[in-house]
Formats: structure tokens, C-alpha cells, sequence
């Protein structure tokens, strides 16, 4: 089941004009797939990218150029009214859990809303399959009765994610979904992500910061630079030997939680400026910051290449 493939974009693009002659190159020729029963992180500096990646995947954004692939069928300019069985199929995780839910409506019409659209259930049948959702994301049956602003973050949260699951969907995009929870709450979302996605057989894209959190969740991890992949690989492989000179510095900015260590080890400083997305200059995005810049870096954009089994990346002192 592993190698079949749930999801793949191809050369997507997603750009926005925010003036007459301005263009914002938000995602900018991104291809990669993700396997059923597989989870992909993507991580990245904010306004990398990531957010807009996930949503234009969800069919949420109507991407500009490229290719979106949903269980061998092209789903990229399909019309919204013909996308019910792709909406059911695949269902997003919002960051702001404080955002995303009506408070108008209580939680049991919030779970039961994608029930009634999709028509699976009714009656009796339907307040069982609410209460069974909130049980499997770690609530209780009479919390179907409440209000959004009655709970914490971290409930709102599994709120959402039994939002998500109430459709039954075989890929869930996660768009930093701990991102505004406490620290104390965010391993207990990961943990209960992290458990649905192995009981269920889902497959998933994670968008984080927290490359901790990243690492435990994900199979594979792809680093998001101002639009673009810069390296894609197996987990392991990418925390062990990062290869892109953004990748290197990624990982370095990461804390440990040791002292000792921490104290010690080698860190990656970078200079110069974060290049504008709007109407980018040619040439690698990273280079004004890249300690290791060359002549072509300024001149080219280099392309993702596989350097080894499984590992990809975009940079010219691997060419």
C-alpha cells in the first residue's frame, strides 16, 4: 500500500498580483507525491510558502499553473461543484483552532455539518457517529452541546480534527496545526495525529515549524524556501546529513534541549537579506544569504536533483 501514490503536484505555481505590475511568486514550480499511508513534513521559514502549498493542494487556492493529482486523477481544474467526492476524500486541519470554528454553531453541528453535506448519516445514526468522533479524538459525548468559546486551544483543536475525520478521509493536510497551542498541548495533538494516521491508514501532509515535532510525525520531509522545494528526503536522512546549504542552517537554528550539547555545537550563521518574493530576481532565492555562494547562484536557479536513493535537492555544489 506504501507505494501507491495519494497525492502528486507537478510544476505547481501559485502566484498573487498585489499591484499593477507586482506578482507575488508564493509557490513557485513545486512537484512532489506523497504515498498512501505516508506522512510528508514540510517545513520552512515563515512566508515560505507552506501554508498556500496546502491550500492550493486542497483545491482550496486555484493554483496558477501545474498539476494536482488525486489518486491518479487530475483534479486541477476541475469545477467546484464536481469536486464533492475530492472534498470528502481529502480534508484540511486549519492552523487557528480559534479561526476556523463557527461560534454561532456547537460542536456537534460543527462535526455533524460535513455529515449532512456528504449524507452520511442521519438521526440516531449521525448523533452516534458525533459522539463516536469526539470519544476517538479524546472528548466527551456531552461536549457535542457546547460552544467553540466554552474550550482551550488544545480541545479546539481535536475539534477540528474530528471535523476532519467525519467524512471518513483517506488524506488529511495538517497546516501547522500546533502552531498556536501551548507546548504542553502540542505533543499531545501530535501524539493523537500521529496515532489516527497509523489506525486509519491515513496519508498526510504536516506543515510545521517545529522541527521536533516534524521529525517524530513524518516518514519523509520537504524544506520550503521563498516558494520553492530546496530538498526533499527521507526523515532520518535529512536531520542526519541535510545537504542544501538553507537546509544545514534550518536544522543548526534548531535548540536542543540539552545545555551541554546545545552549548558546544556548531552553528550555521547567515547574513544578508531575505530576498523579496515579489517579482524575485533570477538566480537561487537562497543566495543572498548562502555562505557558500557562488557566481552561477546569482545568475541560474538551480533545479531539484536526486544526489542519492530518495534524497533531492536543489543546489549547485551538487551539480
Amino acid at each position: 500500500m506504501r507505494d501507491e501514490i495519494a497525492l502528486e503536484v507537478k510544476d505547481l505555481k501559485k502566484y498573487f498580483r498585489v499591484g499593477r505590475h507586482a506578482v507575488l511568486t508564493a509557490v513557485d514550480g513545486v512537484s512532489f507525491e506523497v504515498r498512501k499511508e505516508e506522512v510528508l513534513g514540510v517545513v520552512g521559514e515563515s512566508g515560505c510558502g507552506k501554508t498556500t502549498l496546502g491550500r492550493v493542494a486542497a483545491r482550496l487556492y486555484e493554483p496558477t499553473s501545474g498539476s494536482i493529482i488525486f489518486d491518479g486523477i487530475d483534479v486541477t481544474n476541475v469545477l467546484d461543484e464536481d469536486l464533492l467526492w475530492f472534498r470528502r476524500k481529502l480534508q484540511m486541519v486549519f492552523q487557528d483552532p480559534y479561526a476556523s470554528l463557527d461560534p454561532r454553531m456547537t460542536v456537534g453541528e460543527i462535526i455533524g455539518e460535513p455529515i449532512d453535506i456528504h449524507r452520511l448519516a442521519s438521526g440516531k445514526e449521525r448523533v452516534e457517529r458525533i459522539h463516536y468522533l469526539l470519544g476517538l479524538v479524546g472528548l466527551n459525548p456531552e461536549h457535542a452541546n457546547r460552544f467553540p468559546h466554552e474550550f482551550s486551544g488544545g480541545q479546539r483543536q481535536r475539534i477540528g480534527i474530528a471535523r476532519a475525520l467525519a467524512v471518513d478521509p483517506e488524506f488529511i493536510i495538517a497546516d501547522e496545526p500546533i502552531s498556536s497551542l501551548d507546548v504542553s498541548i502540542q505533543a499531545q495533538v501530535v501524539n493523537l495525529l500521529s496515532r489516527l494516521q497509523e489506525e486509519r491508514g491515513l496519508s498526510f501532509i504536516f506543515i510545521a515549524h517545529d522541527l521536533s515535532m516534524v521529525r517524530h510525525i513524518s516518514h519523509r520531509v520537504a524544506v520550503m524556501y521563498l516558494g520553492k522545494v530546496v530538498e526533499i528526503a527521507p526523515s532520518e536522512g535529512i536531520y542526519r546529513t541535510p545537504l542544501n546549504p538553507y537546509t544545514r542552517a534550518l536544522m543548526a537554528a534548531n535548540p536542543i534541549p540539552d545545555p551541554d550539547i546545545e552549548r558546544v555545537r556548531a552553528h550555521v550563521p547567515l547574513t544578508g537579506e531575505v530576498s523579496s518574493p515579489v517579482n524575485p530576481p533570477p538566480g537561487c532565492r537562497f543566495a543572498g544569504r548562502c555562505p557558500q555562494v557562488a557566481d552561477v547562484c546569482n545568475r541560474e536557479d538551480p533545479v531539484l536533483k536526486e544526489i542519492e536513493s530518495g534524497h533531492w535537492v536543489s543546489c549547485f555544489l551538487y551539480s
